[in-house]
């Protein structure tokens, strides 16, 4: 008599593990259908990258930048008040102003970033424009253009004081942009490279050391970036520290929630990291045009995508004695728990998955 036992099963022949399903899409759809695939989705975003670029920069139109209007000594009483509304009514709404009552005050405002330019009048000679092109060099001509038209309508002369211009080796304020933009590309490009050659972890040990190495990469390449621009080129002299640790904070933050897709949805995650890093994030970091310039969706989202952190924090660093640092930090950080969150969670969740649908091989036991 011979019965089945479970527990005194012997060993099947091991189905094998270091692939997932999901991961061989020619084995899983077969060739015809994937290069349909592929060449559908590489139409889709090489005119997506088309679309946002071009939506985001083919009219730049400046909006709601905010600056103050001072009247300087012997200006009649009310004056200011009188111009600032002027401003405000004029079409479009490119300006945002209000008045203070000097231009300590206003400069003061420049520098904590809460103004990005102010309008002194002088009833004795030309007007006055301060701006700050560190802040953004596409919104300080916006407003030279604007008063130039204001100006040119009553007839008056005005010059430009720029109270926090950008440095020497800086054309234009956009080595910041670059430099973000260095650190991201490195941040997800990594990341799928170890997608592509590793592909996602199959255990939680896997998926610490895969966070392990990238967090050696980012610092690493934080570092080096900084040093690039600090040391090698002297755009940025003098604040290697923190930009490294701004760089490693981006490539981290770019790299985790790209690994962190890998391991939700498969190879979908390099095209959608691509989506939201180059399609979207570029044209919105604010760096060839300045979130008041660029469209109201552009504007909003910019911030929030890591190339426009990074960007606006090199700005805060560099120019700005780190004001304004701190919603910069916080995008970073939660682009990294977000996607550390994805990556330990999906593989728990696959490993949960496995689990459950491994059949208890059986055994034949001769009494």
């Amino acid at each position: 008599m011979t019965t089945t036992h479970p527990a005194h099963a012997a060993p099947e022949t091991p189905t094998p593990q270091h692939e997932h399903p999901s991961d061989n899409l020619l084995a899983k759809y077969g060739a015809p259908k994937v290069m349909v695939a592929l060449f559908v989705g590489m139409i889709l975003l090489q005119m997506g990258f088309i679309l946002s670029y071009v939506a985001a920069f083919h009219q730049p139109t400046p909006r709601d930048i905010e600056i103050v209007v001072i009247a300087d000594q012997g200006t009649p009483a009310g004056m200011d008040q009188q111009i600032a509304d002027k401003l405000n009514a004029i079409d479009g709404s490119p300006l945002d102003a209000r008045v203070v009552d000097s231009t300590a005050v206003a400069r003061r405002m420049l520098h904590d970033r809460e103004i990005q330019g102010a309008f002194v009048i002088n009833p004795a000679g030309a007007d006055t424009l301060i701006t700050a092109s560190a802040g953004g060099s596409s919104i300080a001509t916006s407003l030279e253009s604007i008063f130039a038209q204001v100006e040119g309508s009553q007839n008056r002369e005005f010059v430009v004081r720029d109270e926090i211009p950008v440095g020497a080796h800086d054309n234009r304020g956009l080595s910041g942009f670059y430099l973000s933009i260095g650190w991201v590309v490195g941040g997800y490009l990594f990341a799928a490279a170890i997608g592509l050659f590793i592909g996602a972890p199959k255990t939680l040990r896997q998926a610490a050391a895969h966070t392990g190495v990238i967090a050696v990469y980012s610092v690493i390449s934080g570092a080096l970036g900084a040093l690039i621009t600090s040391h090698v080129l002297g755009t940025f002299a003098g604040h290697w520290l923190p930009l490294s640790l701004l760089g490693s904070a981006v490539v981290f933050g770019t790299a985790m929630f790209t690994v962190g897709l890998r391991a939700a949805i498969g190879v979908l995650a390099v095209p959608l990291a691509i989506a939201v890093f180059v399609i979207l994030g570029n044209p919105s970091a604010g760096g060839a045009f300045g979130s008041n310039v660029l469209p109201s969706f552009y504007a909003a989202i910019g911030r929030w995508i890591t190339p426009g952190a990074g960007t606006e924090g090199v700005r805060s660093i560099v120019y700005f004695g780190n004001v304004g640092i701190g919603q910069p930090v916080l995008t970073l950080f939660l682009y990294a728990v977000v996607g550390a969150a994805m990556l330990f969670g999906f593989t728990i969740r696959k490993n949960r998955k496995s689990a459950d649908t491994t059949p208890t091989p059986a055994v034949t036991i001769a009494d």
